[in-house]
């Protein structure tokens, strides 16, 4: 009988060695795949909840106010507007159970008195029947770089107040400031026009404002 020899028999451990390694790296790529299946078949990335930081809204019949400079009011005659109607938008259907007056009528008594900043907010809410007041002083609104005027870039920064109207002369129930720039992380593209710039920063606002009164999920990063 012949012997193998020690070449022949390294030759036929390679043989069955290589297909056992592969076999081996295939149930590890088996493995990660259903560990990642979830997400490949659905889409999903990993979210987490933010709690509302002021969730009293809910249920509530709110009244939206914007209270802007005279400056900015001379360049965007309708900004109060633009705004609240944003905003709005934006808490339509995720604070749960809170509806909204119209905010042309909250407009129109604007309008119609010039003072209207002057007289306590939960006063004013109590006229159109509103249980919250949701005050919105516009402290920063443009769509250029300050140091670029000919670039295009949104910013936008408020101090929001909720007030109780069932408690006249009170302190604010709530307060925040609320800060946006669009695009956040350059100027607009080239092309870009101030209006495009200007609702995208709008919208932004509205929605990062929105989210102090609702519980919501974000992406884990």
């Amino acid at each position: 009988m012949m012997l193998e020899s020690k070449s022949t028999k390294r030759s036929k451990l390679g043989r069955f060695a290589l297909p056992a390694a592969l076999a081996a790296l295939a149930g590890l790529v088996v493995g990660c795949r259903a560990l990642a299946a979830p997400w490949l078949l659905w889409g999903a990335e990993p979210t987490r909840t933010v709690p509302a930081e002021y969730p009293y809204l809910a249920g509530k019949k709110v009244c939206v106010f914007v209270w802007a400079e005279m400056d900015t009011l001379f360049v965007y005659p309708h900004v109060q507007l633009e705004v609240a109607e944003h905003i709005t938008y934006a808490m339509q259907g995720k604070v749960p159970g809170a509806s909204f007056i119209p905010n042309r009528q909250v407009q129109a008594l604007q309008r119609r008195e010039p003072n209207w900043d002057r007289a306590d907010p939960a006063v004013l809410g109590k006229r159109f029947g509103a249980e919250r007041v949701l005050m919105i002083e516009l402290t920063q609104y443009g769509t250029r770089e300050p140091d670029s005027p000919h670039l295009y870039r949104g910013r936008m920064s408020a101090n929001v107040k909720v007030y109780d109207t069932g408690y006249p002369k009170a302190a604010p129930a709530y307060k925040t400031v609320v800060e946006t720039v669009y695009p956040p992380n350059s100027v607009g593209q080239w092309g870009s026009s101030e209006n495009s710039i200007r609702l995208a920063t709008m919208q932004l606002f509205a929605e990062e404002l929105a989210g102090k009164f609702y519980d919501r999920k974000v992406k884990v990063r």
